[in-house]
């Protein structure tokens, strides 16, 4: 997404009519926002409109959310994704394939002069009208003008991508817009404000958080491409850069249901006190994941996204019912985020600035298993177990 870094403010102040008053709230509690912002639509033409937002309030204090991108994404070269196998064969004996991952190597414990504080905090869920509870845990953020009586009647659909099982040919994608996006070496409370979050090296960031899903997603028979492209050398047009991507691996491989855009927040403090989004999660530290789910008002170019928000509902409940507080609400709001190239598109923040790379890590080992088991439940009726099964490749054993 075009990252817009999140900052909690100590105080805030809302102004109605002519009268000023403060505003004192419990955690969780909510406020809305009104902000101008750039938009994107299906034609690509830009526009600009004031659109209004909400904003998450934790103790007293204000969660700006995500911005659309704006044009300036659509401005950079794109580059083209390498892809050599042919879809029948890109499987051979095993069920992930892991494409276009550099090998460069770096040392992140070189940062440590204590610039600033890392504190932990585990977000939980959230009061008033736009949080929709589901049934079976979890919530849904509707930050849209669409009825949350409408929200939550399609939350309760089945419409789950059906997936074949033990394949030859791919059934998920998982790529990464924002590519270098890091985390800390390791479980600190400070950080050095030399070191910018992001790291060239895939072990230290969210391609290693994209492999932990992968090979969960592998283990239970499910073919995953997860192409490692880096789209943010140049910030912007990253996502311009991560739509060629995708489309060329779509093109060559229609079999493909689920496209998992994988990012690391940021959130922090005005004062530049960073937030450790963690949670505890069978004896071990977890990052807190949050689901972006892209609505359209008709200017964004995301036609089937109420199938996304179906999706995303249901692998919402499939994290929370197995692993309860893992999950942050999921974003439901207009913005595209390369959304539209399939109904099965969702984008998945795990964890922010302040995590280390092992809790991120250990989040997406168990948003591979909740997802896993969420289209296995829903997969096509006639797969049937192979007698002997093919165990998928590891590739990231060195961020264990």
């Amino acid at each position: 997404m075009q990252m817009i870094r999140t900052r909690i403010r100590r105080k805030l102040f809302l102004s109605v009519g002519t009268a000023a008053a403060a505003l004192v709230v419990p955690a969780a509690a909510v406020i809305s926002l009104t902000v101008i912002c750039g938009s994107i639509a299906q034609s690509g033409e830009e526009a600009s409109e004031e659109r209004s937002y909400s904003a998450n309030v934790v103790n007293g204090t204000a969660v700006e959310l995500y911005k659309p991108e704006t044009a300036e994404e659509k401005a950079l070269p794109e580059p083209e994704p390498v892809i050599s196998s042919e879809p029948e064969s890109i499987f051979p004996g095993k069920y992930l394939l892991t494409m276009n991952m550099n090998d460069v190597s770096e040392d992140l414990n070189a940062f440590t002069v204590h610039s600033g504080r890392i504190v932990n905090e585990t977000f939980g869920k959230g009061n008033g009208p736009e949080f929709i509870s589901l049934p079976d845990g979890g919530q849904i953020r509707n930050c849209t003008d669409i009825p949350a009586e409408t929200v939550s009647a399609e939350c309760s659909v089945n419409d789950v991508p059906s997936i074949e099982l033990y394949s030859d040919e791919p059934q998920v994608l998982i790529l990464h817009t924002h590519t270098t996006e890091s985390y800390e070496p390791y479980e600190k409370d400070w950080y050095d404000e030399s070191y910018t979050s992001r790291s060239a090296d895939p072990s230290n960031g969210v391609t290693a958080v994209g492999e932990a899903i992968a090979e969960q997603l592998a283990a239970a028979g499910i073919s995953v491409i997860h192409d490692c492209t880096v789209h943010d050398l140049t910030y912007n047009g990253a996502y311009s850069r991560s739509l060629v991507t995708a489309a060329k691996i779509l093109e060559r491989y229609p079999s493909v249901k689920v496209v998992l855009d994988i990012h690391r927040d940021a959130i922090e403090y005005e004062d530049g006190t960073r937030i450790s989004a963690v949670t505890e999660i069978e004896g071990k530290k977890a990052a807190q994941t949050m689901i972006i789910c892209a609505a359209d008002d008709g200017t964004f170019g995301v036609p089937n996204y109420m199938n996304n928000l179906r999706f995303a509902s249901a692998l919402q409940q499939s994290m929370e019912s197995r692993y309860p507080t893992l999950t942050r609400p999921v974003l439901f709001q207009y913005c595209q985020y390369n959304q539209q190239v399939s109904p099965g598109a969702l984008l998945i923040e795990v964890g922010s600035h302040g995590n280390s790379i092992d809790q991120a890590v250990y989040s997406g080992e168990l948003i591979g298993k909740s997802l896993a088991a969420l289209l296995v439940r829903n997969r096509e009726p006639d797969d049937a177990v192979p007698v002997s099964v093919k165990m998928p490749v590891y590739f990231f054993d060195r961020v264990r």
